[in-house]
């Protein structure tokens, strides 16, 4: 699925999954963005260096060093919106990808939650190029939600 007008199309990659926790539990879970480690399939690592301000709140600048084995980067995300128990919003401002909005849903179930993600995103250069890395990105990220909705079903159990 494509956001955008017909000259700029941006990739968008949606994700929904059930765990058997309350939302509160699961909202307090991925509100630590240090929890992100454990939902990273190997050979992804992930680290969080810093919360500026602390604790997350919107317009929190986090940073990570993330990457593949010796291939690390830097990772600069905002935290847009912060809804407690409902939703948070964050934006890159440096790393792995030109363009990338991640938004988070949590609605409470019958037994559990639903967690729902949005990720608008471009990896870069424009053109052809730019479309044939953003397909092999959308592929690479769908396949990362595979492993993370298993370690969520596994983390958060109630």
């Amino acid at each position: 699925m494509y956001a955008g007008g017909a000259t700029s199309l941006m990739p968008i990659l949606r994700s929904r999954a059930w765990v058997a926790a309350p939302v509160d539990e699961v909202f307090a879970y991925f509100d630590d963005p240090a929890n992100l480690t454990a939902l990273m399939p190997p050979p992804v690592s992930i680290r969080l260096l810093r919360i500026q301000p602390a604790p997350p709140r919107a317009g929190s600048i986090f940073e990570f060093r993330y990457g593949l084995g010796p291939f690390q980067r830097s990772w600069i995300v905002r935290l847009l919106e912060r809804v407690e128990n409902e939703r948070f919003v964050d934006e890159t401002l440096s790393g792995p990808m030109v363009r990338f909005h991640h938004s988070h849903t949590f609605m409470a179930a019958h037994r559990g939650t639903w967690i729902e993600d949005r990720i608008d995103f471009h990896v870069g250069p424009d053109g052809p190029v730019g479309v044939a890395v953003d397909v092999v990105a959308g592929v690479v990220m769908r396949l990362t939600f595979v492993w993370r909705h298993a370690m969520q079903r596994r983390l958060l159990r109630g």
